[in-house]
C-alpha cells in the first residue's frame, strides 16, 4: 500500500513468486542497470543475494480519501479478478428511519426503500452499521452484491 500527500491511496494486492531460477541474473542486471545507486548498497558479489520476484497477476485498487465523497477505482492485471464487493450493504430490512445516512462520514447512502449505499465512495467504516437500529446494514463478504 502507498499513501501520497495528496491524500491518494493504492494498495497491490497480488501474489510474488521467484522469477525462474535461470532468469535471475538477467534481473538482477536489469535492476542494477536501471538503478545504478543499488551498488553502494549492495556492493560487488553482495548484489548476488538478493532474489528478484514476479508478479504476473493481481489488482490494484486506487482510493483518493482528498475529496468527498472519496474517490475509489479497481484494476486488474492477468488472470486476476477484483474484489469490488467490500465493504456494506442495506438489506431487506431497513426500516427507514435514515440512522444509517446520519452516522456515514462519507454522505454516500441515499435514501430509498431500503436505502442503499454508493459502494464507490465507501470507507468500509461500519458506523452505518454500528447506527442501524434494524440491523440492516451488514458487512458484506467478497463476492457478495453490494
Amino acid at each position: 500500500m502507498g499513501y501520497t500527500k495528496f491524500k491518494e491511496m493504492i494498495r497491490l494486492s497480488a501474489k510474488a513468486v521467484p522469477a525462474p531460477e535461470g532468469e535471475q541474473e538477467k534481473w538482477i542486471d536489469t535492476i542494477f542497470t536501471e538503478q545504478p545507486y543499488l551498488a553502494n548498497v549492495y556492493p560487488g558479489d553482495t548484489r548476488e543475494i538478493g532474489i528478484v520476484f514476479e508478479i504476473k497477476s493481481g489488482s490494484i485498487e486506487y482510493f483518493n480519501l482528498g475529496v468527498k465523497p472519496i474517490f475509489r477505482e479497481n484494476y486488474v492485471f492477468g488472470n486476476a479478478r477484483a474484489n469490488i464487493n467490500r465493504g456494506y450493504r442495506i438489506t431487506e430490512n431497513c426500516i427507514g428511519c435514515g440512522a444509517c445516512l446520519a452516522h456515514c462520514p462519507q454522505q454516500c447512502i441515499e435514501p430509498g426503500t431500503p436505502y442503499r449505499i454508493e459502494p464507490t465512495h465507501c470507507l468500509h467504516c461500519g458506523a452505518c452499521s454500528e447506527s442501524c437500529p434494524s440491523g440492516a446494514a451488514e458487512r458484506l463478504a467478497g463476492g457478495e452484491k453490494p
